[in-house]
């Protein structure tokens, strides 16, 4: 399958080209992953061991639900980010499927953080991003759990402006 350029993600056929994406997305991960007979990865509610995302701006924690990032395969972390949380401009090589758990969510595209670009993503929703598409996000007035899928291995997270990686500083 071929990925939908940004330019094409911004046509009246973009919810369309989403949930195709998505799609197709949950059913690679669905072929891959073990049968839950044996149910080897378990994570019951509670039980998360929250640890602080060095990669990002200070604030969000993450947990790991399946698989690794730097390993080959589908990986799938949730991420708990909070209130007025600005995620500056980045891409990921890969692909990713967001699913917003609580909060209110809201992301955008593009290489610069436009306000006026977002799109807000209440609890339940979900939405894909190409590899190598530039995006962005800020939280609601409340804290936000976001799901998020790829499939590794993947070096992560690059910022569109240098001066926004965390790392660096």
């Amino acid at each position: 399958m071929t990925m939908p350029s940004a330019a094409q993600l911004a046509t009246p056929r973009a919810g369309r080209r989403r949930r195709a994406l998505a799609a197709a997305a949950i059913a690679c991960v669905t072929a891959v992953l073990p049968a839950t007979a044996g149910m080897s990865d378990v994570l019951h509610a509670g039980q998360e061991k929250w640890v602080p995302n060095r990669t990002v701006p200070p604030g969000m924690d993450l947990v790991m639900i399946y698989g690794a990032p730097n390993l080959p395969g589908p990986f799938i972390f949730r991420a708990r980010v909070p209130p007025h949380y600005r995620l500056p401009p980045h891409v990921h090589p890969d692909a990713r499927v967001v699913t917003v758990l609580s909060g209110t969510y809201r992301s955008g595209t593009g290489p610069d953080f436009d306000v006026a670009k977002l799109e807000t993503f209440e609890v339940g929703s979900f939405y894909s991003t190409p590899g190598g598409t530039p995006h962005f996000s800020l939280t609601g007035d409340t804290e936000a759990v976001i799901q998020e899928m790829g499939f590794g291995p993947t070096s992560g997270i690059d910022y569109v402006h240098p001066e926004d990686d965390p790392r660096r500083k």
